[in-house]
């Protein structure tokens, strides 16, 4: 097992990378990390290269296009282990980690482990929302991975083997970003054996505004509709037809007699989200998440119709470039 670190011009965050990688729990072999820089900038240089020499990795920098795809489709052929943990810079990696992913390899015959990542929220509404939203959709994931299915990936925290990600390179190139979901739906199309690790992780800073939450979201929905994945496919259009009859009803509601099914329909949609939820953040670790839930349950179909409305006028290099 090797460790990967795909990064451009985060050093700052790298380090706080590493120091958690450094004080997690360690396997019983010892797994290298690589740190693959993908153009950073010159500025960066000499930051750059003091972190081999405080922290002991391999520092690479990628000799192809600019890009994440472009970076690992020219690394990981290079590399010598099995299987590679990859990760980012700006995550905090939990201290049991290593450890869950060298259980899981143990166990049994394993294709594919999908982490938790749990975004972690500043104080404002729209960073909690992220963070929420994030949170619902690792619980349809996981869900979905017991089921011998997968929706949804991060490659923040995914093991996998680097000929398998090399087979499934091609899906989904014509996006700059996504690569970890087009993939992992691809090796579930084909029946591997796919992990699930609810329990442990990384955490990752949320969208810190408005802005950031919009286009985030903008970017999973334009990807949605060239997922490998029926039931991924399904379940955006589900999620966005849904918020989208809510508004609507709500618009129309003082010229139709629909008030008594649109609040029994949303108010019933609102108390199952919850109970799930709060079962799910017990395992997740992001109970805090579900302070003012009311007020975010409100407010979710006009942020989710105003992403629909958003997204036709959205140029691709602008809003949806990862």
């Amino acid at each position: 097992m090797a460790i990967l670190i795909v990064h451009r011009n985060e050093p700052e965050a790298l380090v706080s990378c590493l120091r958690y990688l450094q004080e997690a729990e360690k396997p019983t072999s010892k797994w290298p990390i690589y740190v693959l820089d993908d153009h950073s900038s010159k500025e960066y240089t000499d930051e750059l290269q003091m972190i081999p020499q405080n922290f002991g990795v391999h520092l690479v920098s990628s000799e192809a296009a600019a890009g994440k795809k472009n970076a690992l489709a020219w690394f990981l052929p290079q590399v010598k282990e099995d299987f590679v943990l990859q990760t980012d810079a700006d995550c905090e990696v939990d201290s049991d980690f290593l450890l869950a992913i060298e259980a899981h390899l143990a166990k049994q015959k394993t294709d594919l482990i999908v982490a938790r990542v749990r975004m972690l929220p500043n104080r404002n509404w729209w960073s909690r929302l992220a963070a929420l939203d994030h949170m619902a959709l690792q619980l349809v994931s996981f869900s979905a991975i017991n089921q011998g299915k997968l929706v949804m990936a991060a490659g923040a925290a995914m093991a996998y083997r680097p000929k398998d990600y090399l087979r499934h390179q091609g899906i989904g190139e014509q996006w700059a970003g996504g690569e970890d979901t087009f993939f992992a739906q691809s090796m579930a199309k084909e029946g591997a054996c796919i992990v699930a690790e609810p329990h442990s992780g990384v955490s990752t800073p949320a969208p810190e505004d408005f802005k950031a939450l919009v286009r985030q979201r903008i970017r999973w929905g334009a990807k949605s509709v060239d997922y490998p994945s029926r039931l991924a496919k399904s379940l955006a259009a589900s999620v966005a037809l849904i918020n989208l009859g809510i508004v609507i009803g709500i618009i129309l509601s003082p010229f139709f007699d629909v008030n008594g099914f649109l609040w029994y329909f949303w108010l019933y949609k609102i108390g199952w989200d919850a109970i799930l939820l709060q079962r799910f953040a017990a395992l997740y670790g992001g109970s805090g998440l579900l302070r003012g839930y009311l007020f975010l349950a409100l407010l979710y179909p006009f942020y989710i119709c105003l992403v629909l409305l958003l997204m036709p006028f959205s140029a691709k290099g602008k809003w949806l470039a990862s």
